[in-house]
């Protein structure tokens, strides 16, 4: 199948008003497609399901669902990337909506007072912008696959949640066999054309908060039959920015059975709630002013089936016709999110607070942010 082939269709799918979701792996060349057969609504119930999930920031909500086996997958072998020029300017519509500006500013700091006088230790403030585009949702995602190769780039329609797309570089959780592995990313600054970003105490501690988070929360479950392992902090590009990132893996003690305890003890992590996540949650809940949706959700691959021949040189004809199958995980928190709607976009942005946050610079980060979905546009 062709490019113009494979996009044709997925406009078709969206305009049958079909549940369908199109994504591609980080660092990979295929693009799938996953439309549903029947009109029904499926959400999780046990996480034993086979598809595709996409879950809200609120873990009261059961997250939507397209089922494998009922739904219709097309494959695009190899996207070819389209040079895009990034034209969004350093002063973006953001710096001139003072309202949203000032808003946001207060905001985080009320965030900042609550951290120094109460238990609270970090909370993930954000925002939406609505942005005008006269480019197709189709054409947005086709730009966000050109643009941002090692993300996991998704275009989401749904009955229930209508058109959403993104390119985050955050995984939640991916399991292979017997093994899994998350990580812990926090922590944003612009992409420098050298190598050295030289991180300050308050930016690695914050990532440092994240990521002695999720090793609690993990070793408290005991689902690793070993020690959990641990990689240092390092640098991690995710488009024109980049963050600091630890890698956390470990291997399962009944196979992949504890996937939904996992996703529940991890989901929201301290990088889009806070610390203690009960207490973030709450802030977030009551001061936001704004409904995040399934920004800062997740969403991904859930027990896809996976097959894998015996080489077919083989002397031993038995081996020959031997197929292994198995079920994997590829989970990716929903950030660098926008929704689409009647030629317009709401973009979805936000950063960590603790008690050494400045208003003023995490009001621009917020901003830097907004140019990834924006240099889509």
């Amino acid at each position: 199948m062709s490019s113009e082939d494979f996009f044709n269709l997925l406009d078709e799918t969206l305009e049958a008003g079909i549940a369908m979701v199109s994504y591609r792996l980080p660092g990979k060349d295929a693009v799938q497609l996953l439309s549903q057969t029947s009109n029904d609504i499926f959400r999780i119930k046990d996480f034993s399901e086979s598809g595709f999930v996409f879950a809200p920031f609120q873990n009261t909500e059961k997250p939507l669902f397209i089922p494998e086996k009922q739904s219709k997958k097309t494959v695009l072998p190899f996207f070819e990337r389209a040079y895009i020029q990034d034209n969004s300017t350093e002063k973006t519509d953001s710096d001139l909506n003072s309202k949203a500006k000032f808003a946001h500013i207060n905001l985080v700091g009320l965030g900042i007072d609550t951290i120094k006088k109460t238990e609270l230790e970090k909370v993930v403030l954000s925002r939406k912008e609505l942005q005008e585009t006269n480019i197709s949702a189709s054409k947005i995602f086709q730009n966000l696959l050109s643009l941002y190769p090692n993300a996991f780039v998704y275009m989401w329609s749904h009955p229930e949640t209508g058109i959403w797309l993104g390119a985050t570089p955050e995984t939640l959780l991916k399991t292979n066999r017997t093994k899994f592995s998350t990580m812990s990313l926090a922590g944003t600054r612009k992409l420098k054309n050298d190598t050295f970003h030289d991180w300050t105490e308050k930016e690695r501690n914050e990532q440092q908060i994240v990521t002695d988070s999720i090793l609690l929360e993990l070793q408290q479950l005991e689902v690793s039959e070993n020690e959990l392992k641990v990689s240092k902090p390092y640098t991690s590009e995710a488009g024109n920015l980049v963050h600091l990132r630890t890698d956390i893996s470990g291997t399962f003690k009944n196979n992949s059975s504890e996937i939904g305890t996992i996703l529940k003890a991890l989901h929201p992590t301290p990088a889009v709630c806070g610390l203690p996540k009960k207490l973030a949650a709450k802030f977030i809940l009551e001061q936001e002013n704004y409904a995040r949706e399934y920004y800062t959700g997740y969403l991904g691959e859930l027990n896809m089936i996976t097959e894998t021949k015996r080489n077919s040189r083989t002397r031993n004809q038995e081996n020959q016709a031997y197929t292994s199958i198995r079920k994997d995980s590829s989970l990716y928190v929903n950030l660098r999110c926008m929704k689409f709607k009647n030629q317009a976009v709401e973009i979805f942005v936000g950063g960590g607070i603790t008690k050494d946050s400045n208003s003023q610079a995490e009001w621009k980060e917020t901003v830097n942010k907004t140019r990834t979905m924006k240099a889509a546009l």
